[in-house]
């Protein structure tokens, strides 16, 4: 059996920013229509998304995130709209670029269990860009079981990567119980291909970096194009990962790069990640 994975950070509609919110909702439209259509015609099952905007002002519902200036949400409802049903889990951390709440989303097409949210920060502060929200869940396979998904964004060596990093995997530590079969870490790590915080995650085996373990050769290939917030300086690197646990009962079978203008347009500042596995 097969299962595939995509993660990307969406930028918090930063692709085209505007004076008023709904113009700049408006004009993401383009994006919104591009990743779910990448999403459907490849059939993806599990969808981490990071940098998920939500315009501030808006009612804050219950769940979280089905603001219909949720981008997440947006993307939700058009492949729903298409008869595409996905299942949607999602969180927010603070508020990013003044007006929009910023946080993660994971989207399934199987039936999500014990989802779960929480702060791995050392702030916890709606208003401070280095509050650091989480979101979890154990996604129920078929024929497979529970697969633990952790969506994350951290912050920078730095910033707090390490004592964020150690709550995050206590989380993950925790929800073992549930008899989950096998668990990956995905999303935004601010941590570069082979510098130290990357080394801190993977350095006992315990995690395998799944591009590595696929393609050794494309190492310190970019997982992000020109210059963004807090890698302003120097080239370009590789902060986006997918490990996973090593040991357990899957194997990655193909990882490719996406939103790149190669495969499929560019919709973010970030590229994405569409890995297949092959569970047994």
């Amino acid at each position: 059996m097969e299962l595939s994975l995509l993660t990307l950070n969406l930028h918090t509609y930063q692709q085209h920013p505007r004076h008023c919110c709904f113009e700049t909702m408006h004009h993401h439209e383009r994006e919104v229509h591009i990743i779910a259509e990448a999403i459907a015609h490849l059939n993806i099952d599990v969808i981490c998304f990071q940098e998920v905007g939500e315009y501030m002002h808006d009612p804050i519902t219950h769940p979280y995130g089905e603001s219909p200036s949720n981008m997440a949400f947006r993307i939700c409802n058009k492949l729903r709209h298409w008869g595409r049903w996905y299942h949607i889990h999602q969180d927010w951390s603070h508020i990013g670029f003044y007006r929009w709440r910023e946080g993660t989303a994971i989207l399934s097409r199987y039936p999500m269990q014990h989802n779960y949210s929480a702060y791995v920060s050392n702030d916890r502060r709606k208003d401070h860009y280095m509050s650091r929200n989480v979101t979890v869940s154990c996604i129920d396979v078929p024929w497979f079981g529970l697969l633990h998904i952790a969506n994350v964004h951290l912050s920078w060596a730095h910033h707090g990567f390490f004592e964020e990093y150690a709550r995050l995997k206590q989380l993950i530590e925790s929800r073992r119980y549930f008899g989950v079969r096998a668990d990956l870490m995905v999303g935004d790590f601010n941590a570069p291909a082979g510098e130290q915080a990357y080394h801190h995650i993977v350095g006992n085996g315990e995690y395998v970096d799944q591009l590595y373990e696929c393609h050794p050769q494309r190492f310190y290939q970019p997982s992000y194009h020109g210059r963004i917030d807090g890698w302003e300086y120097g080239p370009p690197k590789r902060i986006d990962h997918i490990f996973k646990r090593n040991g357990q009962p899957l194997r990655i079978r193909a990882i490719d790069s996406i939103f790149n203008e190669d495969f499929y347009p560019i919709v973010s500042d970030h590229f994405g990640y569409l890995a297949r596995f092959e569970l047994f």
